[in-house]
């Protein structure tokens, strides 16, 4: 630290900046501070800006001294546009300069964006740091003002201070997504059509979707004390040992019979709470994740003797026999992992090869047609069929 520069001062801004990374709307103190610890008088404006060249554009992740309707005026007027920020897009990540090092200060006074932006604030030069860049944007730290003296001490402070904007900036990302991601991930469990079920190391419910709480409500899995039981004594066993990190076990597939003696499909997994952030009902942290579903099978012979029969592909073909025995497009789809377009392109397919338009058609047909006469025989051995 130079003696331009008192530790204090500049340890309690580097303070807020990390804070600011674990609460956005901390960045105003922060630019705040910086301002006005190390500018000199009437500089205390900071903005930090995502901006964007071809085409001009930009968005403000903090600022100071800057009110709303200034900062939308620049965001739609200057933002990309202006010739600090046109010029300042190249200058390296790292780097703090005058303004003047820029565009020479005449030119620049006959700008737009001086006359009819800065000059109604009366600022004529500024300090612009280059921060970031992604693709075609860049982050920058514009600190505006009068042109009233040397601003030394204010370039010095932004110039060691930048390293940190930068981490702090990217922390802050870093959450961002991550917790977009959680909320993307548990709307995703939400519409799953298949049960979800997060449970604790004994057994409490830390987690379950609307399908999870219908199932446990018709199977009535969960006893007077809370606690979740799945399938026999055996089965219990199997998840008690993939609940425990030494136990051994990591995945385990059972099965779930309603009292109609429909045949549930389930499969737990031991999950590691720290790596999903995961939830807490009190007693404990979730450790097995379990997902339960009608599970429709259909024959790999059938759909062999469909493929060939018809000409279709072998997906085409697994979509029609489960069709045909019963299951429907939503099923295809969480059976086969993959979109509803996915499956409406293959039924399509499917109709042009068989000649038929509509679902039912295409059901009709094949469940009626002589595809199981010779079951025992190969496949090469059936008849072409008739056109």
């Amino acid at each position: 630290m130079t003696g331009l520069l008192d530790t204090a001062d500049f340890s309690a801004v580097v303070s807020d900046i990390y804070e600011a990374s674990l609460s956005p709307s901390h960045w105003d103190t922060a630019l705040t501070g910086l301002v006005s610890r190390f500018g000199t008088p009437r500089w205390d404006v900071a903005m930090l800006v995502w901006e964007r060249i071809d085409p001009g554009g930009g968005r403000f992740l903090a600022a100071s001294g800057v009110h709303e309707m200034a900062r939308a005026g620049y965001v739609q007027l200057f933002a990309g546009r202006n010739e600090w920020s046109v010029r300042g897009h190249g200058l390296p990540i790292g780097s703090v300069v005058h303004s003047d090092s820029l565009i020479a200060r005449a030119d620049f006074l006959a700008t737009p964006f001086f006359r009819d932006y800065l000059a109604m604030f009366d600022m004529q030069v500024a300090l612009i740091a280059s921060l970031d860049r992604q693709s075609r944007d860049h982050l920058g730290l514009c600190l505006p003002g009068p042109d009233n003296g040397p601003v030394t001490r204010l370039q010095e402070a932004v110039g060691l201070l930048i390293p940190h904007v930068q981490r702090a900036v990217r922390i802050a990302r870093r959450i961002g997504e991550a917790e977009l991601a959680a909320a993307h991930s548990a709307a995703a469990l939400d519409r799953a059509p298949s049960a979800v079920l997060m449970l604790t190391e004994r057994f409490e419910l830390a987690y379950a979707n609307a399908p999870a709480r219908a199932l446990i409500e018709t199977l009535r899995l969960e006893d007077a004390g809370g606690r979740i039981r799945l399938g026999s004594g055996a089965v219990h066993e199997t998840l008690r040992r993939l609940a425990d990190p030494d136990g051994g076990v990591h995945c385990h597939a059972f099965r779930l019979a309603d009292q109609d003696g429909q045949v549930l499909a389930a499969m737990a997994m031991r999950i590691d709470p720290e790596r999903i952030g995961g939830a807490d009902t009190g007693q404990g942290l979730a450790r097995i994740m379990v997902v339960a579903a009608n599970n429709p099978r259909v024959s790999e012979e059938a759909v062999d003797r469909v493929r060939e029969w018809f000409g279709l592909t072998h997906a085409e073909a697994r979509l029609a026999v489960l069709l045909a025995e019963g299951g429907s497009l939503d099923d295809y789809c969480e059976l086969r992992g993959v979109s509803m377009n996915a499956a409406r392109f293959l039924l399509k397919g499917a109709f042009a090869k068989t000649g038929t338009n509509r679902q039912a058609q295409l059901v009709h047909l094949i469940a009626n047609s002589p595809v199981n006469w010779a079951s025992g025989l190969p496949v090469a051995d059936l008849p072409s069929p008739i056109s």
